[in-house]
């Protein structure tokens, strides 16, 4: 079974400021988490999920990076990676064609209770898997 193996900040060339990240065995994935306070990340299929709930912005954004994507985006491990040994890295960012993204706005976000609503079945709603 294939699972998260390490998080923390990346630093990504061309950046500001780090931006946290995950790695999956030899992958490095950038998630877009921003200024969210509830994030999950989990492995389904050959696919990392990612889980943004923004309760005070009333927006969840749900992201599915597939595992074959190239990693092209230049980066330095920052801090917070606590398995992995600090390193030049080659990123998959939320930014990259071939991630998938599915949010429920402010709207749907009152109207559907969205914080009660479970990642799967969000990932039914965005169409990545059958009910």
């Amino acid at each position: 079974m294939i699972n998260i193996d390490d998080d923390g900040k990346i630093w990504l060339q061309g950046y500001n400021t780090p931006e946290y990240g995950v790695r999956v065995g030899g992958l490095y994935f950038v998630i877009g988490q921003g200024d969210t306070k509830i994030s999950s990340c989990f492995v389904y299929g050959g696919n990392l999920i990612v889980d943004l709930d923004n309760s005070d912005k009333k927006y969840r954004t749900l992201r599915k990076f597939p595992f074959n994507l190239k990693a092209n985006t230049t980066g330095t491990l920052f801090n917070g990676f606590k398995k992995t040994k600090h390193a030049d890295i080659k990123a998959i960012t939320y930014k990259d064609p071939g991630v998938e993204e599915y949010t429920i706005n402010e709207k749907g976000y009152n109207l559907n209770d969205s914080k009660s609503i479970e990642t799967i079945k969000l990932m039914e709603l965005a169409g990545w898997i059958k009910p």
